[in-house]
């Protein structure tokens, strides 16, 4: 008897929540080209001098359940064409607990609060560029902890304080090394603080863990990638929205404690100012990104990310739900200072000063 009360107890509370209409979707997607002017080089991993589809095209989902008056789960479960061709991957998924107007806790696998966007960076339609600038945003390898979040918002003279705290962990594989080096991250916490108005959100984050990375292949040709220390990374970002004028900066620095950790992460300074204008349905916007990684005198080399870049772009409003996007970015890695930037290799004939001229283009949709 008491076996078939579980299934009946499950079935009743199934019934209950689909006549309730408890579960919402809503979703986003992305279909873009990106191409370079370089032969024999590649930027972001995927992008070529070839015409490609996979760097920018996504599709995701967010699902929503109410559990109670006060409780909820969300999941959010993307595919992205950089990902493994379109393999499904849940982004986040956690729950929701809302004690009051000003109090909730999440609890699961939760987004780090760490730049201005890093709620709603997969979704393209709600910010300019077809991506963010990478000189910043490529600075944290762990964008999700598996961990508690909690959420506190009040009123301040009139604007909104928003607090964040989290802890937790996360496993990620070290990017270029196509998942053959682990990095861990424990004793990961860090909180985000913001303030917003209805003309511009500040923003303020740190976050510190300790890290390690594992050579999880078996290949000696990732090695020595065995190393054990800290990270601190910390942020501050603005953005703004006044008559028709928009405009975003942010600014990251990150310190690594390790050595050999840094040959992998170094110690690195990166920024971006973003402005744009309204007219109608059109918005160019202009933005100028900086990126600076400490050389590592055991290395004789700059292992990090430091590059220039400058990007005019074009957004398209074709309807309340879709964007229509076009960029030109000049980008200039600092091989004089021995780093290739973004890129993963360079032609032979590159020189210090050279640049890589890059065109994308891409269509957002929320629905």
């Amino acid at each position: 008897m008491k076996r078939a009360i579980i299934p009946v107890a499950i079935a009743a509370a199934l019934s209950f929540s689909q006549q309730a209409n408890a579960l919402e979707w809503d979703g986003f997607l992305t279909a873009g080209f990106s191409v370079h002017d370089q032969e024999d080089a590649t930027y972001l991993d995927t992008i070529t001098d070839d015409v490609r589809f996979d760097n920018d095209s996504k599709f995701g989902l967010q699902v929503t359940a109410d559990v109670a008056e006060n409780m909820q789960v969300v999941a959010q479960i993307l595919a992205a064409g950089s990902d493994e061709n379109f393999d499904l991957d849940v982004e986040w998924a956690y729950l929701d607990w809302v004690f009051n107007d000003t109090f909730s806790l999440r609890g699961g696998k939760v987004k780090e609060p760490v730049f201005l966007i890093s709620d709603y960076i997969e979704v393209g339609y709600a910010y300019p560029w077809i991506r963010p600038p990478q000189e910043v945003y490529r600075n944290n390898p762990i964008n999700t902890i598996n961990g508690l979040e909690a959420l506190v918002q009040m009123d301040v003279a009139g604007m909104g304080l928003t607090i964040q705290p989290y802890i937790g962990s996360n496993t990620e594989g070290v990017p270029g090394t196509n998942g053959a080096v682990q990095f861990e991250a424990t004793n990961f916490y860090g909180a985000a603080i913001q303030l917003a108005s209805r003309t511009f959100t500040f923003q303020v984050s740190l976050l510190q863990t300790d890290v390690e990375t594992i050579n999880v292949s078996g290949n000696p040709a990732f090695n020595p990638f065995a190393a054990v220390g800290d990270a601190q990374l910390i942020s501050a970002g603005l953005s703004t929205d006044i008559n028709n004028f928009v405009g975003y900066a942010e600014f990251v620095t990150r310190d690594i404690s390790d050595q050999a950790m840094e040959a992998i992460f170094p110690d690195q300074d990166a920024w971006y100012v973003t402005v744009g204008y309204r007219m109608g349905n059109f918005m160019p916007h202009l933005t100028v990104a900086n990126s600076e990684a400490e050389p590592l005198a055991s290395l004789g080399a700059n292992p990090g990310v430091s590059q220039d870049s400058v990007t005019l772009g074009l957004r398209y409003e074709i309807n309340d739900s879709a964007a229509f996007k076009f960029e030109v970015q000049s980008i200039e890695p600092d091989l004089a200072a021995g780093s290739v930037g973004l890129l993963s290799n360079t032609p032979t004939d590159f020189v210090p000063g050279d640049s890589v001229t890059l065109i994308s283009a891409a269509v957002d949709v929320i629905f």
